[in-house]
Order: C-alpha cells, then structure tokens, then sequence
C-alpha cells in the first residue's frame, strides 16, 4: 500500500512546519532505510570497519600482536556486533560485505 503513496501523500504539516519523510533515519546508531533492507547500514558498518583497518595497519608494526588483535577487537569486531540480529534479515547480496570485513580482520592479525 505504500508503494501507491507519493511523496507528498506522506508528509505531515503541522501547520508551522512540514515534515517529509526521509530515505533514511539513524536511531540509536542503526540506520534504517525506508524499505528495511539494511543496506544503508550494512554499507556504513562496512565503511567504518575499513577506515578503521586502515588506521590500525599504520600503526601494528609500532605495536605488538597482542595490542593489535585488541585493536582490532574493539574498533572492527564491536562494529560488527553492534545490532548483528536487526541485519540478520539483510539480503546474502548485502551480507557479503560483512564477510570480506570480517576476511580483512583475520589477515590483519596475522
């Protein structure tokens, strides 16, 4: 039914401001799109595990094993954790990203 919805169908003027409704929202960290796929946020975890790898790898000649597999631990593994059962439903296309990470934080510890 939503889908015969336009737009402007959806908004809500009260009557000092409109209010549209938004591809989509972030809540409690978890960004939701409009149609619940999860791709948004699969796609920023995904961004953010990466950058993070990225810092940790200039850094883990400078540091131990030990210091870069808590690194690791907490900036990427956290990342992945954080709300795993909300993306559970994602589609596998979607999932395959999560995989790759969780491939790159392997071969960094090594």
């Amino acid at each position: 039914m939503l889908e015969k919805c336009t737009d402007f169908d959806l908004t809500l003027d009260t009557g000092t401001t409109v209010i549209r409704p938004l591809k989509s929202v972030r809540d409690l960290g978890v960004r939701l799109d409009s149609v619940l796929t999860m791709k948004t946020q699969i796609s920023k975890v995904v961004s953010c595990c990466y950058h993070q790898l990225r810092r940790i790898r200039q850094v883990r000649r400078l540091v131990g094993q030990d210091v870069t597999q808590q690194l690791v631990s907490a900036f990427i593994l956290s990342r992945l954790d954080y709300c795993n059962s909300a993306a559970a439903a994602a589609e596998v296309v979607v999932m395959v990203a999560v995989v790759v990470v969780i491939f790159c934080v392997f071969d960094a510890e090594l």
